[in-house]
């Protein structure tokens, strides 16, 4: 699998990304000898990134990624990144909070160090009591930096990045101002902005976040590929699949869904399995783009998105067709 640099951390990173989290729900619900076949077959495969975090599952995600990790020969490939989410109470004393949910996540996971360690918080003005609790622009940069610069420092992670929602105008600023080595940039088929400015879809405008990042040598994560399961243009999830949380604000799933339907039938026009296959391909061609992370609710999802990577980025005329759709809707 084609391997691409992360920025200036200097790690190489597969372009397709192993998702832990809560929404596809495998290493949260799924059982534990699927757990372990997945995480063989991916390493087998070269998807040595594993992305997760406490809050998926409170903390299970990391429990059974160590598990799993523990009793596979070809672990020591593996690189793992996980988060760290403040609580309203934590930015009080972010520093110790910072510090005490590291040192978990090692336990969790069974591991001395993480390769990446990233803020987990939307950035921008204080949250109306809805979702995650916001970090400002002045905390991210002081405060917050320096204890997960600090975690660096003391060979409990190798280096530091942030989750790239909240306000787009923060995003920027935090970004440019240039203590964090990645971002995990929201990127999909129904919203392409961090990419292409204005092509929304009718939600947020991330207005190239991810152009800026690349161009400041930060590696980019993307993430909600699937936008959520919504590209299969159906509101049927799998069993094991979790609830999907608002992640841009006025959004949801269903409306999501119904975006999707002119997306699912240019995939099927350009010979593409589903819209799925169209939202992977399109994230591997993304100027800027590291790494493309899925989310698994089985060990299927995996051999899909295998097969789909393999395939390769779609070609720039398709490109230019799905990022037209979203201009028609911003």
């Amino acid at each position: 699998m084609e391997q691409r640099r992360l920025g200036r951390t200097g790690l190489w990173v597969p372009r397709l990304g192993f998702g832990c989290g809560a929404v596809g729900g495998l290493m949260v619900r799924g059982e534990a000898a699927e757990q372990l076949r997945a995480v063989g077959r991916a390493l087998e495969a070269g998807v040595r990134y594993f992305d997760t975090a406490p809050l998926y599952g409170d903390g299970r995600s990391e429990e059974n990624l160590g598990r799993a990790l523990a009793r596979l020969d070809q672990a020591r490939e593996a690189l793992v990144g996980t988060k760290v989410r403040l609580s309203a109470a934590d930015l009080e004393r972010p520093g110790a909070a910072i510090r005490r949910s590291i040192e978990e996540s090692l336990r969790r996971l069974g591991r001395e160090r993480v390769d990446l360690f990233q803020l987990h918080n939307p950035l921008g003005a204080a949250d109306a009591g809805r979702g995650p609790v916001a970090v400002d622009e002045r905390l991210a940069l002081g405060e917050v930096a320096d204890a997960m610069r600090r975690a660096v420092e003391d060979g409990l992670a190798g280096h530091v990045g942030f989750t790239g929602l909240g306000d787009t105008a923060t995003l920027h600023r935090v970004l440019a101002a240039g203590p964090f080595e990645t971002v995990q940039a929201y990127l999909n088929a129904l919203d392409p902005s961090g990419v292409h400015p204005g092509a929304t879809g009718g939600e947020q405008d991330f207005d190239g976040l991810i152009g800026r990042a690349a161009a400041a040598d930060v590696g980019v994560i993307a993430i909600r590929v699937y936008a959520a399961g919504a590209l299969v243009a159906t509101a049927r999830r799998h069993p094991i699949a979790g609830e999907v949380g608002g992640a841009l604000a006025g959004a949801s799933y269903e409306e999501d869904v119904g975006r999707a339907v002119p997306l699912a039938r240019l995939a099927r026009e350009l010979g593409l399995e589903s819209g799925l296959e169209l939202g992977l391909r399109f994230a591997l061609a993304a100027p800027g783009v590291s790494v493309a992370l899925v989310g698994l609710s089985s060990f299927e999802h995996l051999e899909a998105a295998l097969r789909w990577e393999s395939r390769g980025p779609l070609d720039p005329a398709a490109v230019d067709r799905v990022v037209a759709l979203a201009r028609e809707r911003a």
